[in-house]
């Protein structure tokens, strides 16, 4: 349960909608609740993209699955 309830996505951070739809298919409730700092939001996705960025020199398998131990580790689903 979040300390803070997420939100309606904003109209004006609505660009940012597809984004988090290319990359895990939904928009997750963190994203909702960083929305309360629009530049918090924005810039947490331009980190993920760069992160996540095809053309970067570790093979995006190996990112894959660094993400997914070190998500099962905390107890994130993401």
């Amino acid at each position: 349960m979040p300390r803070l309830a997420p939100l309606p996505l904003a109209p004006e951070l609505k660009d940012l909608e597809a984004s988090f739809a290319r990359s895990l298919g939904f928009l997750p409730n963190s994203a909702l609740i960083m929305q309360r700092k629009p530049k918090l939001l924005r810039a947490f996705t331009q980190l993920t993209a760069a992160v996540w960025d095809p053309s970067g020199e570790v093979p995006t398998g190996f990112r894959r699955i660094v993400a997914h131990v070190a998500s099962r580790t905390h107890g994130c689903h993401y």
